[in-house]
C-alpha cells in the first residue's frame, strides 16, 4: 500500500510539474508574440475591456501611425540586407549605378521639366535622383528575394485603413454628378494653398471627369477676412449658372474680394439678373449655407485648407465615405487613392 501511495504522489507531482512547466510555456509564447510590432495594440483595459489603438484613433493618430509604418518600411530592407551581407557575399546592401547623360535627357524631356531650368543646371540632381532610385529598386528586389527564400521574416504590419464619413449636403459637383466615387474638396477662396491645387483639379477633371464627381463645399478661415464674402457670392452666382466661371475668378483674384469687388464681378461673369446677385450678396442670403460647409467639414477633420475627402459616393443619398487628404498635394497623390477606389468598383 505504501508503495502505491508514493507511486501515486509521484504521478500528481509529475502532472502538477508538466502542468506549471506548460503554463510558463504558453506565458513564454505569449509574451513573445506581444513583443511582435503591431498595427492595432492594446492601448488601454477599463473594467476588463480591451481598448486598442483603432478604437481611439482619430486623423493626426492615424497619419502618425501611417508615417511610423511607411519610415520603418523604408528602414528595414537596409537592415536587413546588411546582416545578410555578413554572411552571404552574393547580397549588396549599398548597390551603386552609373547614370548616362542620355537617361538624364530622356528623364528630363518626359517629365517635362523645361520650366524648371536647363537640363545643364538640372543634371546633377537628376542624375542623383535617378541613382537613388536604382538603388532603392535593387534594394527591395534583394529584399523580396530573402523574404521569398525565408532568410527574414518580417512582422511589420500597415495600420488598417481609416475611412471618414461625411455628406456631400449642398455641395457643388462638377464631372459625373452619378459617380460612384468622388473628390470633395474645402477650399477658401483667399487660401494661395487652395489657388495653387486648382490646375491639378482641373486636370483631374478633365482625365476622370466621366467616372468621378468633383464636389466643393466652404470652408474660409478666420483669418481671411473676406473668404467668407466671396464664398457667399459663389453661391449668389451659382443661382444663375454662374458657379464655375466665379469661382474660377476669385483663385485668380485673391486679394479683391470685398463687397464691392464681388459685385463689380457680375459683368465679367455675364449674369443676367446683375440687381439680383447684388442684393443675394448684400443680404447674405447663402450665409447659413457657407455656416452648414464649416460644420460638415470641422466634424469630418478638415483644420486647414485645401482638404480633400476622397472616397465612394451616394448619389442619391449624397453620402461620401473615404479618407482625407491635406494641403495642395501632387498630382499623383490624388490619382493613386481615386485608382484604388474606383478599381473597387470595377
Amino acid at each position: 500500500m505504501l508503495i502505491i501511495r508514493i507511486i501515486k504522489f509521484l504521478l500528481a507531482s509529475a502532472i502538477i510539474l508538466l502542468a506549471l512547466a506548460a503554463n510558463s510555456f504558453a506565458k513564454k509564447n505569449e509574451v513573445q508574440e506581444q513583443d511582435y510590432f503591431q498595427a492595432n495594440p492594446i492601448i488601454a483595459e477599463i473594467n476588463g475591456k480591451i481598448i486598442r489603438f483603432e478604437d481611439l484613433r482619430d486623423k493626426a493618430a492615424q497619419d502618425a501611425a501611417q508615417a511610423l509604418y511607411d519610415q520603418l518600411a523604408r528602414l528595414l530592407p537596409n537592415l536587413v540586407l546588411n546582416e545578410l551581407a555578413k554572411s552571404d557575399a552574393e547580397i549588396d546592401p549599398n548597390p551603386q549605378f552609373t547614370i548616362s547623360d542620355d537617361m538624364v535627357t530622356l528623364f528630363y524631356k518626359q517629365n517635362r521639366l523645361e520650366n524648371r531650368g536647363s537640363i545643364n543646371d538640372l543634371k546633377p540632381q537628376i542624375r542623383d535622383y535617378l541613382a537613388n532610385q536604382l538603388k532603392q529598386e535593387r534594394v527591395y528586389r534583394q529584399y523580396n528575394e530573402a523574404l521569398s527564400k525565408g532568410l527574414v521574416k518580417s512582422y511589420l504590419q500597415a495600420p488598417s485603413e481609416f475611412l471618414l464619413e461625411t455628406n456631400v449636403g449642398q455641395g457643388y459637383i462638377r464631372g459625373n454628378k452619378e459617380a460612384k466615387v468622388i473628390v470633395l474638396e474645402y477650399s477658401d477662396y483667399q487660401c494661395p494653398f487652395c489657388a495653387r491645387v486648382q490646375p491639378t483639379l482641373t486636370e483631374l477633371i478633365k482625365e476622370y471627369g466621366s467616372r468621378v464627381a468633383f464636389g466643393y463645399r466652404h470652408f474660409p478661415l478666420p483669418f481671411h477676412k473676406e473668404a467668407d464674402e466671396a464664398a457667399i457670392a459663389v453661391e449668389c452666382a451659382r443661382d444663375q449658372g454662374k458657379f464655375e466661371t466665379l469661382h474660377a475668378l476669385l483663385f485668380k483674384n485673391q486679394k479683391n474680394q470685398f463687397v464691392e469687388d464681388l459685385v463689380g464681378y457680375a459683368n465679367e461673369i455675364g449674369l443676367e439678373n446683375v440687381d439680383q446677385y447684388e442684393k443675394c450678396i448684400v443680404e447674405e442670403k447663402y450665409r447659413s449655407r457657407v455656416l452648414e460647409d464649416m460644420k460638415a467639414g470641422q466634424e469630418l477633420g478638415v483644420t486647414g485648407t485645401p482638404g480633400f475627402l476622397i472616397g465612394t459616393f451616394d448619389p442619391k443619398s449624397g453620402r461620401v465615405r473615404g479618407e482625407l487628404l491635406s494641403g495642395a498635394r501632387p498630382l499623383q497623390d490624388f490619382k493613386k487613392a481615386l485608382e484604388k477606389y474606383l478599381d473597387r468598383q470595377s
